[in-house]
């Protein structure tokens, strides 16, 4: 077992889902659902469908691109072009603006489908199943060889959600300790940082489609 390898994987998937960065995101989406049931429910969809995309990418990602005829550093630069529109929206604050928060249902899950449908972009795509989240898990999942390297790589990522909706389930905490201005200054630093990401991933791309330009 090749525990430098494992700490890579763990190291890269904190940084890139940062459960800790993500929070502003989610409180400006979330904060006025006043029932815990029903953003806990919200929690549960964000975090199944970004394991569930993650997952599938991490044992057959480079089959899928391939089946398309998408190269990674194609895959790259389109996801950091998606990365970088959300990052802009979330530095002028449009990100986080639904044009309608009022959801009518008969019972609160039913409510939770109709917010997490509203929210899949940007808090699912791209911030959490993203090009950087997706490509980070199939460039591991390619470097796997034995069952060992996968069952310890699933793992790392499902603990990586698992400490993402501990971040999820204490926004009611936080939010009550936190003014909501410091919310929308968050929110508006990570934009930067998710800019800054998508342009990296757009260089990284073209470097490698276009080697010269690096040179």
């Amino acid at each position: 077992m090749d525990w430098n390898f494992y700490l890579n994987f763990f190291a890269a998937m904190f940084a890139i889902v940062n459960p800790i960065g993500i929070w502003p995101l989610w409180s400006e989406l979330t904060d006025d659902v006043k029932s815990k049931s029903v953003r806990r429910d919200i929690a549960y969809l964000i975090i199944f469908s970004s394991l569930l995309i993650l997952i599938v990418f991490f044992f057959s990602g480079r089959h899928l691109l391939n089946f398309f005829n998408i190269d990674l550093p194609v895959f790259r630069i389109a996801g950091g072009i998606l990365l970088l529109l959300t990052g802009i929206s979330m530095i002028e604050g449009s990100a986080t603006k639904l044009s309608e928060r009022d959801e009518q249902g008969d019972n609160e899950l039913d409510l939770a489908k109709q917010r997490f449908r509203k929210i899949i972009v940007p808090l699912l795509i791209p911030a959490l199943a993203g090009p950087g989240s997706i490509t980070t898990v199939v460039l591991f999942g390619a470097s796997a060889e034995t069952w060992q390297d996968y069952l310890v790589l699933t793992s790392i990522i499902i603990i990586t959600f698992l400490v993402l909706f501990i971040v999820f389930e204490s926004s009611y905490f936080l939010e009550k300790k936190v003014d909501h201005v410091v919310f929308n200054v968050f929110t508006r630093v990570f934009g930067i940082i998710v800019t800054a990401i998508a342009v990296q991933f757009m260089v990284i791309g073209l470097g490698q489609v276009f080697p010269a330009w690096l040179n």
